[in-house]
């Protein structure tokens, strides 16, 4: 009997995790939108948007909300590559892996 693999485009995880605000910066740049003017419209400082956008703050359920009513861009979007990105970090913290590992190994047993 032969074993195929199958192409499981969902499972594919970037080489290195993607923030949010790295797509929103796309986005602004494609729409022609400044960093400054952007924040004005959502409402937020120039740093905190700034912050967002190189990955040095999440992207909260409040700034997905905003980014949505400026973008029609859905929040549960943002949210969600936030969470993606959240546990993709967490999964490449080897700290965290080897206390993974031992809990594994431990209800293996059981």
């Amino acid at each position: 009997m032969e074993t195929r693999k199958i192409y499981a485009p969902h499972k594919l995880q970037p080489s290195s995790p993607i923030h949010p605000g790295e797509i929103l910066k796309d986005e602004l740049e494609a729409r022609g939108i400044s960093q400054r003017k952007f924040a004005g419209i959502i409402g937020v400082s120039y740093s905190v948007l700034n912050e967002v956008i190189n990955g040095k703050r999440p992207v909260t359920t409040e700034y997905a909300l905003k980014i949505e009513a400026a973008t029609g861009i859905p929040a549960y979007i943002w949210v969600n590559m936030q969470a993606e990105y959240n546990m993709q970090t967490a999964r490449n913290d080897g700290k965290l892996s080897a206390i993974l590992d031992n809990i594994r190994k431990s209800v293996a047993v059981l």
